[in-house]
């Protein structure tokens, strides 16, 4: 079965843009891996505040998700889903490290360039979503990003593919895009809270900007704000409960 030319140049663009991102990533990784005593370069002192929690999740010294002190006021701070993302990258690997998780991380990272891709293509073309692919490949910002082990590489991760899932409940109107664009949005901030009021500007974005019946657009932004308060709400309703 041949595939038409345009098809073959787009998956021949797909692979040199995954193969340019890992390149610059790796590469980006061997240095930074040699300055991890560097706190100029590495912040090993937020580092080790996860790594305590995800070694203690993996010797079964505190639960996964809840909080069984009500004192530990710190706990609270950081969402609950990094630590056990790296406790998962420890077992998974055996190798209980920041190069561990920097190598994990890196490759997955190089991967979620395609999600620019995605989102350039749906919002312009194909032509501006390979161009994206491109820079987002050789961007220095993202690749130091994505090789440093913490929480900003994976969040940002969630939070592409929750951009591509919202333009695309604005484009073809599905409620069921919608939901699951403020699903990961809300799953991004067990990650980073960082992300949390984006929901909010979606939602108010659906509601004015989509071309469709009113009924349309307040199912759509409604959709949205639901399923990302709906995700979040298991770490609001622990924090109320025990603090």
């Amino acid at each position: 079965m041949r595939f038409p030319s345009q098809t073959r140049r787009r998956w021949l663009a797909l692979l040199f843009i995954l193969t340019l991102a890992f390149s610059v990533r790796v590469l980006t990784a061997n240095f930074l891996r040699a300055h991890f005593d560097d706190p100029g370069w590495f912040q090993f002192t937020s580092y080790r505040v996860f790594d305590r929690q995800a070694q203690d999740i993996l010797d079964r010294k505190a639960r996964p998700f809840w909080i069984t002190d009500s004192s530990r006021t710190d706990q609270m701070i950081h969402p609950p889903g990094y630590p056990l993302w790296m406790a998962s990258i420890y077992a998974a690997t055996g190798d209980r490290s920041p190069v561990a998780v920097q190598r994990v991380q890196l490759v997955l990272d190089s991967l979620s360039v395609l999600l620019l891709v995605g989102i350039g293509a749906t919002a312009f073309g194909w032509r501006v979503g390979i161009a994206a692919g491109v820079l987002g490949a050789l961007s220095p910002l993202l690749a130091l990003a994505g090789a440093t082990p913490n929480a900003d590489a994976p969040a940002s991760w969630v939070v592409l593919g929750a951009v591509w899932l919202f333009l695309l409940a604005a484009k073809r109107q599905t409620i069921a895009h919608a939901l699951a664009a403020g699903a990961l949005l809300g799953l991004a901030c067990w990650l980073r809270v960082n992300p949390l009021f984006l929901f909010v500007l979606w939602s108010v974005a659906l509601l004015l900007f989509v071309r469709a019946s009113w009924r349309r657009r307040l199912g759509l932004s409604a959709a949205v704000s639901l399923s990302t308060l709906l995700v979040i709400s298991p770490v609001v309703i622990r924090n109320v409960v025990v603090f």
